[in-house]
């Protein structure tokens, strides 16, 4: 609760934050409106979140955009298991 305190609530509800890069990802978390997390992994590049990055999806499922390359298994395991610390508290290490 303090450090909803300290950082604005409407700051946290409106934009995804970096809070980790692991083996090529980038690991984002926001608080919805509720306060629920909402966390997400994608593969630093360029482009837009939904059309040009490949991504792990609310279910942790890959998903590779056409002429995109898949990273390899033990990446990909190491983002779901940062979304999986993301999602269970507030405090992410």
């Amino acid at each position: 609760m303090l450090l909803l305190s300290l950082i604005g609530t409407s700051a946290l509800a409106q934009n995804f934050q970096t809070i980790d890069r692991v083996d090529g990802w980038l690991i984002e978390r926001k608080l919805d409106s509720e306060q629920n997390h909402v966390c997400r992994a994608s593969v630093v590049g360029g482009g837009s979140w939904f059309s040009a990055r490949v991504h792990l999806n609310r279910n942790d499922a890959l998903v590779v955009p056409n002429g995109l390359t898949s990273p390899n298994e033990a990446s990909v395991a190491s983002a779901r298991e940062a979304l999986r610390l993301c999602r269970s508290s507030l405090l992410y290490f």
